[in-house]
Formats: C-alpha cells, sequence, structure tokens
C-alpha cells in the first residue's frame, strides 16, 4: 500500500511518505521510530528514500531490488570468487597458438580442465555470463546511486536554520547556556573558520565540508564509468588482441585494419648473453646450460594498401615507414601498437642432402630442397638425377596406395621420396629427418642428411583499445571520491538564540573529535562552557560500571 504525506503536528508542514523527520522544523515526526538511530535520520535530515516507502508495483520492486546493498555487495562477492577461479588455470590467450583449447585443457588438467573450459573460465572476462554480471553491478551502483542521491541533494538544498528543540537534543553534540547575547559573535566565530552562516532571525545554521557527502557518488560515478568503458572491450572494433605470424621477408596483412595495412618482416635478431662479455650475469650465465636472451627484436616495414577501399583489387602496396620492434618498444600506428611477443624456430626452411654410392663414396654436389616450394628433380652428375616423387611437410604415416599422409602444412617434420634416375635404372628411397629407407631392393645409391636451416619467424601481438582513456578516467574519478570521502568532513552547527536561552549542537559524518575540538575553541574564546558530548558521557559511564 503506498504511505501518504505527513503533516508535521508542530509546524505543520506536509512533508513527503516515510520522512521520519520534519523537513521544515527537524521535529521527529514519527515518535515510535528507533531514537538510536540518529546517524540515519540525519544523513538525509527526514528526506524519505524511495526505496524505503512500499509499494506493490513492479517497477517498484525490480527498483528495490537492484537498489538493495545486499544485492550488490552479492554481486561484487559473485564476481570475485569468478576471477579467483579465473586465476586457476591459464587463459585461452597464454596456451601455445594454435592449439585446441578444448584438448589442451583435457590433456594438461584431466576432467578439471575440461569442466573448466566448458564452463568459460579459459575465457572468463568475455564471457557472456561475466559481462552480465558487470552490467548487474553496474544497474546496482546507479540505481542505489540515484534512490539516496535524490533525497541527499533535496535535503541539502532545502535545509533550514531554524530547528524545533526537540532536534537539538537528539545530537551528539549539545549544550544550552542562559545567555543569548553572544549569539550573532559565536555565529561570526564560526564564519571566520570556512563556515557558510544561514539565518532565520535568531536561529543559525553554520555548515562546511558539503562535498564530503558527495564521495560516495562520485565513486560510484567512477565505477560505473569503469565498468562501462571494461564492457565497451567487447563491441567489435573497441578492443584488439591478435596474434601477427610473419617468417623473415613474408609480408602479411594486419588484421582488423580491412587490407590497408601490411607488414614485411624484414628480419629476425636474437641476442643472447655471453658468459665472459663481464657484464653482472657472468656467474648466473656460468652456471646455466640455457641461453640467456638479452635481445629479440623484429625488423618491419610498413605498407599502406592504397587500393583497399577498391572490392576485388590487387594490393596496391606504399611503404609508410620502417621500425624495430623490440620487447617494450612497440611500433604504433593510428590506434593500434605491435609488440614484439616471441618468436619461432620450429619450421625448418631448408634441407641439404648427398648421394653417396653403395662403397659410400660421395657423387656430385650436395642438392639443397627448399621446404616451402621443393624442386621437381636436382641435376647430380651428368649421368644422375634425383627425381621428388612425394612430398610430406609434417609426416604422419603412409597410406595402403604408397602416398605419404601429411598432418599439418607446416614443415615441421619433413619427409620425402626419392628417385635416383640413372638412364633407365631407377631406385626409390624414403627419407626423414635422421632417418632413411630403401624402398626398390638392392639399391646401389643412398640419400644422406647432411644439413637443415631453420626458417626465424616473429610472433608479434597487435593491440587496439579505445576503451583504456575511459577506463583511466574512470578510475581517476574513483580515487578523486575516495579522497573527498575520507578526508574531507561534513560539519553543521546550529544555533538557537530565541527565547531566554541559547541552544547549540552540531553533526558530522565523522570525526566528533574533531569538530568538539573546534567548537570548543570557539566557545572557549567568548567564556562558555565547553560543548556536551552525550556518546562520550555514555562510554565514560560503562568504563565507570
Amino acid at each position: 500500500m503506498e504511505q501518504k504525506e505527513i503533516q508535521c503536528n508542530h509546524c505543520g508542514h506536509v512533508n513527503p511518505p516515510g520522512t521520519q523527520l520534519c523537513q521544515s522544523c527537524g521535529k521527529m515526526i514519527n515518535e515510535d521510530y528507533d531514537k538510536k538511530k540518529i546517524k540515519d535520520l540525519m544523513r538525509y535530515d527526514g528526506s524519505a528514500v524511495r526505496s524505503k516507502v512500499r509499494s506493490q508495483s513492479i517497477f517498484d520492486k525490480i527498483w528495490n531490488f537492484f537498489t538493495s546493498i545486499k544485492v550488490g555487495v552479492t554481486i561484487i562477492a559473485i564476481i570475485a570468487i569468478s576471477a579467483a577461479v579465473g586465476t586457476i588455470l591459464p587463459q585461452e590467450y597464454f596456451i601455445p597458438i594454435g592449439a585446441d583449447p578444448a584438448q589442451h585443457y583435457t590433456e594438461l588438467y584431466g576432467t578439471f580442465g575440461t569442466l573448466y573450459y566448458k564452463f568459460g573460465f579459459t575465457q572468463l572476462y568475455s564471457s557472456w555470463w561475466f559481462v552480465l554480471l558487470m552490467g548487474l553491478l553496474a544497474l546496482s551502483l546507479i540505481a542505489a546511486s540515484v534512490d539516496r542521491g535524490v533525497p541527499l541533494y533535496k535535503s541539502l538544498k532545502n535545509q533550514r536554520a531554524k530547528k524545533h528543540a526537540s532536534f537539538f537534543k537528539r545530537q551528539r553534540l549539545f549544550n544550552e547556556y542562559e545567555s543569548t547575547d553572544n549569539a550573532a559573535d559565536i555565529a561570526k566565530a564560526f564564519e571566520s573558520k570556512k563556515y557558510k552562516l544561514k539565518t532565520d532571525g535568531d536561529h543559525y545554521l553554520l555548515e562546511k565540508g558539503r562535498l564530503s557527502r558527495w564521495g560516495p557518488y562520485i565513486n560510484h560515478t567512477g565505477l560505473i564509468i569503469l565498468l562501462a568503458g571494461s564492457m565497451l572491450r567487447f563491441f567489435p572494433g573497441v578492443y584488439i588482441d591478435e596474434i601477427i605470424y610473419a617468417q623473415e621477408g613474408e609480408t602479411v596483412s594486419i588484421p582488423t585494419t580491412e587490407g590497408q595495412y601490411y607488414m614485411r618482416n624484414d628480419g629476425f635478431t636474437l641476442d643472447t648473453y655471453d658468459e665472459d662479455s663481464g657484464t653482472v650475469f657472468d656467474e648466473t650465465l656460468q652456471n646455466s646450460m640455457a641461453l640467456t636472451i638479452s635481445n629479440f627484436q623484429t625488423d618491419i616495414t610498413m605498407y599502406e594498401n592504397k587500393t583497399a577501399d577498391i572490392v576485388g583489387s590487387s594490393p596496391e602496396l606504399e611503404e609508410i615507414d620502417n621500425y624495430s620492434i623490440r620487447v617494450n618498444h612497440p611500433y604504433r600506428f593510428d590506434d593500434y601498437e605491435l609488440y614484439q611477443s616471441s618468436y619461432d624456430n620450429s619450421q625448418l626452411k631448408s634441407m641439404t642432402f648427398r648421394l653417396e654410392d653403395s662403397e659410400g663414396n660421395v657423387l656430385g654436389e650436395n642438392f639443397e630442397v627448399s621446404l616451402d616450394d621443393p624442386a621437381d628433380s636436382y641435376k647430380i652428375t651428368e649421368d644422375i638425377t634425383i627425381n621428388m616423387k612425394a612430398y610430406a611437410p609434417d609426416f604422419l604415416e603412409i597410406e595402403d596406395n604408397g602416398t605419404l599422409v601429411s598432418e599439418t602444412p607446416v614443415p615441421t617434420n619433413p619427409a620425402f621420396v626419392f628417385e635416383v634416375a640413372e638412364g633407365d635404372e631407377v631406385e626409390l628411397s624414403l627419407l626423414q629427418i635422421m632417418n632413411s629407407t630403401d624402398i626398390t631392393q638392392d639399391n646401389e645409391y643412398s640419400i644422406k642428411f647432411v644439413e637443415a636451416e631453420e626458417h626465424m619467424a616473429s610472433v608479434l601481438t597487435l593491440k587496439k583499445d579505445l576503451s583504456m582513456p575511459i577506463i583511466a578516467t574512470g578510475f581517476v574519478i574513483f580515487l578523486i571520491g575516495l579522497f573527498i570521502g575520507s578526508y574531507i568532513n561534513h560539519r553543521r552547527i546550529w544555533i538557537n538564540a530565541e527565547g531566554d536561552t541559547m541552544n547549540v549542537a552540531a553533526h558530522t559524518n565523522k570525526n566528533y573529535f574533531g569538530l568538539k575540538k573546534e567548537m570548543n575553541a570557539v566557545l572557549e574564546s567568548h567564556h562558555l562552557a565547553e560543548i556536551f558530548d552525550k556518546q562520550e558521557k555514555e562510554e565514560n559511564d560503562k568504563l565507570k560500571g
């Protein structure tokens, strides 16, 4: 049932539903209300908070749900627990490039890894349910801020200097004086201490530090902006984190640029520390069997495609820049950054072989097979030719019809079927790395592996983050709100000099000791007794037993 407006029986002011203190005179309207909840009443000076007013409408029930502090804390707890679980195993970003995530987590972590992957913890921060939780938290912060911020604004804007006598006696800091002669001078003394003065006849209201009351709401604003920035990352084009794999000499298109930018890997450099170099690392290097890398970098040439806007056209590349990408020294263009992430030397570039006769004599010159584009035949001598009959870059097995099966097109485990032809006589051999098998019987010739040359490929990370300025802004606003709420005090002093006695009362949202000390300095200068702290007296009485 909707509550009705409440009329104060002292001054006749009509207050909105849910009001506990009269907005005009400050008298407590509901005498049955727990009088110990002075802080609750003074927080909004009696203004009703919407979520505290009973209503049966669907909108109000939804509103009350999102404005509930318990709901907000619960959402934060779920997010914190989810984030903690997301750190147990590596995110998909950190698993080997090209690995199947489902298979990777199952093989390394068993059933737990399988469940971890299926529930989306391997891509936690981009999963739909985690984004939903952040959205719910943002809604809770917005609803709570509006629910409590609006009555706070109204109460601070419409403060009255004149208050009922019962209002004074309820305040923690209070005292009554027999003379009213110094009331105006006391008010002026407080005004000189940066208090804003508001008068209503012989009633005075002095206030400073009102900004402190808005600290939590500034906090909320910063958090909302931060959450909004985080969720914007899931919109296309706002946040990009891609891997670029480029072999030396290879030109590749930059992902997500719609074919506008290309990059050529001009060369990869890998430097290691020398154990005799005379550096501070010498002792460590001598005790370590592994290579210690001092630097790895990729020299690149950047191109812009002038025909990127023409559908179906061939790329027309124009060189725009040269740069050496090193760790922590990315190349920046437009809103993108290219970082040196890693390197790959697992792929073979070429293999060199020699031909020997049955007595072990080397015939002719060594021949080199390019694994990216192998030749069909190789001339060894005037009479002998070696023909490439089959090639598998990543050898898996031999089918029944004799065909070589390759698991991947990447040359990591090459296998060949070579035909040695001398006139009309031919013989076949199957060669793998460090292994040779005669296919035909009683072969006169054998092909031996000599050496291999590796591809050096750069692994670069392409990053673009348009949400970072928004996230940074939200974080700065949050810190500002935290400072304001922590170090600024909202202090209010009321003086009632109407009649034969003068009542002085004060309230603050924090640091009553500082307020009391400040007030006593002014009162003492006017030869008046110190302000009385009711809570301090109660605590002293408890200690005395």
